[in-house]
């Protein structure tokens, strides 16, 4: 590779070169694993800039005996590298739908606090002191799952410095979480769900705002296809194209098979069969599908959102959240009787109570959630009285035993 228009030996590692157009030296270090490292001397004199190449092999030679990184890098500039990695990922579909919010992160809070720090200075204390600044800037202590989501996103950024040479391991800091514990979201009990899809059917003709209505339109399909299938709010199900979900057939019969790419990479969820109705209803919605049946939509593989409107616009989470929420409240069912809030995210502990309910085991429920069977005990084994009701009320044993 050509470096310039001249070029002098300094040592087996260092080089001096001239570039073209420029009248100063450059030194140029061929560091331990391959790189080169290249600076500017600021000097046209060759024997200062002999001075200046040695400085800096010095230098370098040192970090390295101290097993420090030979070079570093701003952190603006390595989080820049890691956000090109995790956008090439998602757009070669491997990445993890959870980098989008990783970027998010990234882009609103990590590279405005630290962007001018060097990476190799990003110590528990700098993080500590981001921790604080982030406190104050919302004006309370985030949720343990907002500090979980900054500490990925940072992850990533320490992992893209260590595979570019410009930290080392023992330099990273240990990465704490002592923020507000989430509290789980509040669920529906199978009478006030069945208000809800009751009250949806006609929730269309209350507004005579034509964008609203076609909202709510696809609300009453969005929520009987989360509440039947337990796939997350938001990115899951907004996601999903009609050539995403298929028939899967096994012993004789079929099932209908959702390849959700979601929250923990892509997996297959298999819905209730009676989403089948919901769905073809929803298709009906959007013009621009000819299917004649749902069987004939299914087999076309269409490259098509599943929850359009009528007027082909894809539903946003904003504007459902507000159709589902004014609802909510015109039922008053905004809170539940546990004092917990109820969101359209509800659904997916509505979908994973009830199956417990139905006697699915944890284990069956995590592989169709995406969730651990640790998380699945966590979060629903205080239900477990209430699902369970007749056996500690004894009903149970009685009936068998009689």
């Amino acid at each position: 590779m050509s470096y310039g228009v001249e070029s002098i030996r300094i040592h087996k590692k260092l080089r001096l070169d001239k570039r073209a157009g420029s009248d100063n030296w450059y030194a140029r270090l061929t560091l331990p694993n391959g790189k080169r490292l290249v600076k500017t001397t600021k000097t046209e004199d060759i024997e200062s800039a002999k001075e200046v190449a040695l400085r800096l092999y010095y230098e370098v030679d040192a970090r390295i005996q101290n097993k420090l990184p030979a070079t570093t890098r701003k952190f603006a500039d390595v989080a820049k590298h890691a956000i090109n990695r995790m956008e090439t990922e998602i757009r070669e579909g491997v990445g993890k739908q959870a980098y989008r919010d990783y970027v998010q992160a990234l882009n609103k809070w990590l590279i405005p606090y630290f962007g001018g720090t060097d990476i190799a200075k990003l110590d528990l204390a700098a993080v500590t002191a981001f921790d604080a600044w982030h406190t104050a800037q919302n004006g309370k202590v985030p949720a343990q799952s907002t500090i979980n989501n900054h500490n990925s996103a940072l992850n990533r950024v320490l992992d893209e410095a260590e595979l570019n040479g410009w930290i080392v391991k023992s330099l990273r800091p240990t990465l704490l979480n002592k923020g507000v514990k989430t509290e789980s979201r509040g669920s529906f009990s199978v009478e006030e769900y069945h208000t809800i899809y009751t009250a949806l059917r006609s929730y269309h003709k209350q507004t005579t705002n034509e964008k609203s209505a076609a909202t709510r339109e696809t609300l009453r399909n969005y929520v009987l296809f989360l509440a039947n299938t337990g796939v997350r709010h938001g990115t899951e199900a907004l996601g999903l194209c009609w050539r995403n979900i298929e028939w899967y057939e096994r012993d004789g019969e079929r099932y209908l098979a959702v390849n959700v790419d979601g929250k923990t990479n892509k997996r297959t969820a298999i819905a209730r069969d009676s989403v089948e109705n919901s769905l073809w209803r929803q298709a009906k919605l959007n013009p621009r599908i000819q299917a004649v049946d749902f069987d004939g939509l299914i087999a076309a593989k269409l490259d098509e959102p599943v929850f359009t409107t009528r007027l082909s616009e894809t539903v946003t989470v904003h504007n459902l959240n507000r159709a589902f929420n004014a609802l909510l409240a015109e039922l008053n069912l905004k809170t539940g009787a546990d004092g917990r809030t109820r969101t359209l995210y509800s659904f997916r502990h509505f979908y994973a109570t009830l199956n417990l309910e139905r006697g699915v085991t944890t284990h069956a429920l995590s592989r169709q959630l995406r969730n651990s069977t640790e998380m699945i005990d966590r979060h629903y084994s205080k239900y477990s009285p209430l699902l369970n009701a007749e056996v500690h009320s004894g009903r149970k044993q009685r009936t068998l035993s009689s």
